[in-house]
């Protein structure tokens, strides 16, 4: 029961995740960077710090009991995250949500249940690991069909404006962001993996199993915080916009880059507990499972937010078929991570 519980985390937590940058396209007057800083102090700190005084009875402690080694490992895996999430952030700006979390996505996918996997190669022998690879397989091709399916739009997008030179540079330029974001933020599965010390000095001091990876992200996020923190000061200071947080009229702003961190961190804290109940594949095909729910839900929105409007033809088939192969890939995982969890391993 504990893993079905599991699933049911994994799949709320990647319809918020799929979710968080809705809020981006209210903010027209502000620049990229603006709103990225202030969801980067809100998701990267405010929010996970608080989650982990609330969760874990003395966090002091857990730092002072962690191995240095440990923490250290976790902070850059951090760095590494922030770097793609910077790099996704502003491949939505340029290719729109849908793309973006297709190509981002798919490569954290692929990295992020595979080298966990690789830990424990035993695991690709058994019933459970079997399904969970054939999920993954399944799953890029779904994201391969996705990818295809926006390139074709936007080259439907291209002819309807006589094929402008700039749009076609601004796609392949998103299209690299998309695709380092997705290698960059594998890493923060990576860190979920590599922290065993955290999680159970956090047990010691009285924290639940659940709740035991919170600092694992609190330290991890820090990281990412240090990155993002650091290129968007960079480019209010270049770009002189600054100036954006004192326009009038746009105090909504804040509020809706807060939401995104408000959305995006309880998402994170939720596939923590869901990889937790869902055993020893947790973090392996729960990330899989998690990446998959991801990629549909952003793509459905994608289409809600008018991402594909005016296009027909071949770029729909095409999204319309990725999106069920993203469907049967998330029942093989689940079902993998199900078998996982009753022993079958």
């Amino acid at each position: 029961m504990e893993t079905v519980w599991g699933l049911l985390l994994g799949l709320v937590s990647g319809v918020m995740t799929g979710s968080f940058s809705l809020p981006m396209k209210k903010t027209v007057r502000w620049s990229w960077e603006a709103v990225w800083l202030v969801w980067s102090v809100c998701a990267l700190l405010i929010i996970p710090w608080t989650i982990t005084f609330f969760t874990v009875p003395d966090i002091g402690a857990v730092l002072r009991q962690s191995n240095l080694r440990d923490i250290g490992l976790v902070y850059a895996f951090g760095l590494g995250w922030g770097l793609g999430a910077v790099f996704f952030g502003r491949s939505i700006a340029m290719i729109g949500i849908s793309l973006a979390f297709a190509l981002c996505i798919g490569f954290a996918t692929a990295l992020g249940t595979l080298i966990p996997m690789l830990k424990n190669p035993q695991i690709f022998g058994t019933a459970p690991g079997l399904w969970s690879v054939a999920g993954i397989l399944v799953m890029a091709v779904g994201i391969v069909l996705c990818a295809a399916a926006g390139r074709q739009k936007e080259k439907q997008m291209q002819q309807a404006a006589a094929g402008s030179a700039s749009s076609a540079g601004r796609m392949m330029l998103g299209l690299l962001l998309a695709t380092l974001g997705g290698i960059f933020s594998s890493m923060l599965n990576f860190a979920f993996n590599f922290s065993g010390s955290i999680t159970k000095a956090a047990v010691s001091v009285g924290a639940s199993a659940a709740s035991a990876s919170d600092p694992v992200w609190a330290v991890t996020l820090l990281g990412g915080l240090t990155t993002n923190v650091i290129y968007c000061s960079f480019l209010l200071s270049r770009n002189r916009t600054w100036a954006d947080y004192k326009k009038a009229g746009t105090a909504s702003h804040w509020v809706l880059a807060a939401l995104m961190g408000a959305i995006w961190m309880p998402s994170i804290a939720l596939y923590g507990r869901a990889a937790v109940m869902m055993g020893r594949l947790g973090s392996s095909a729960g990330w899989g499972l998690y990446m998959g729910i991801v990629i549909l839900v952003s793509t459905l929105w994608g289409f809600a937010a008018g991402e594909w409007r005016g296009i027909r033809g071949k770029p729909i088939g095409l999204i319309v078929l990725g999106v069920v192969c993203l469907l049967i890939a998330i029942v093989f995982i689940g079902y993998g991570a199900a078998g996982a969890g009753h022993g079958n391993v």
